[in-house]
């Protein structure tokens, strides 16, 4: 007796892209896991994630310079210890 595998049928995919609204996506029968996923990239690749940490605290404008300078300075530092070897 053989039997005769059927083949699963993928549905395709409603998009979760929320029109109208650049960081909306749509809950799709109310698997709010996968719209949060979703969500969470989107917030991700636009950066808006980054700047939300950057921006919890107030740096002063003298503190971000110096720091700008040390990064600086060491970037430096290793690309002339790589010239060395």
């Amino acid at each position: 007796m053989s039997y005769k595998r059927e083949k699963k049928v993928r549905k395709e995919r409603e998009e979760l892209f929320l029109y109208g609204h650049a960081n909306g996506v749509k809950v799709i029968n109310n698997n709010i896991e996968a719209a949060l996923r979703k969500w969470k990239r989107t917030m991700k690749d636009n950066g808006i994630i980054d700047w939300v940490k950057q921006n919890r605290e107030y740096t002063k404008p003298t503190t971000r310079k110096r720091k700008k300078m040390n990064d600086a300075r060491r970037a430096d530092w290793v690309r002339r210890q790589q010239e060395a070897r």
